[in-house]
């Protein structure tokens, strides 16, 4: 159940920061073009590094990395990648709407909601699989 609640939360930092932080690399396709390589990087660099609406997203959104990884610990890894994922997407699509953007288009939905129906098909599973091993006796 931890677990469950883990991949959820990685997810929702995922999914809820990712509109965030496109929203504070705006303008950054604006940046003067020096001719040179090194001074467009340090250029964009020092645009992004200056705007705290892109820095505070991004911070969260590593949070929920750091948290993945540390699930990935005691998790199922052939279940929480797809349940991390498709959580992020909806998240990520949910915020983008509440802040404006359109929504994905009608096939990206569908294969989304396929996405997390197969996801929790998948966390049944293994929650029915842990409880047979639990009901069964040992037997020499």
């Amino acid at each position: 159940m931890l677990t469950t609640l883990q991949l959820l939360t990685v997810g929702l930092l995922w999914g809820v920061t990712n509109p965030f932080i496109r929203l504070g690399s705006q303008g950054i396709e604006c940046v003067k073009d020096t001719g040179s390589k090194y001074r467009n990087f340090l250029a964009e660099l020092r645009m992004i590094g200056s705007r705290l609406n892109y820095w505070i997203p991004f911070v969260l959104n590593q949070c929920g990395s750091l948290l993945y990884v540390w699930t990935l610990q005691s998790a199922n890894i052939t279940i929480a990648v797809p349940v991390a994922n498709s959580l992020s997407f909806v998240f990520t699509a949910i915020t983008g709407y509440l802040l404006g953007e359109q929504l994905p288009g009608k096939k990206i939905i569908i294969g989304t909601l396929l996405i997390c129906c197969g996801s929790t098909l998948m966390i049944c599973d293994k929650m029915q699989q842990e409880q047979l091993s639990l009901s069964i006796p040992f037997q020499e």
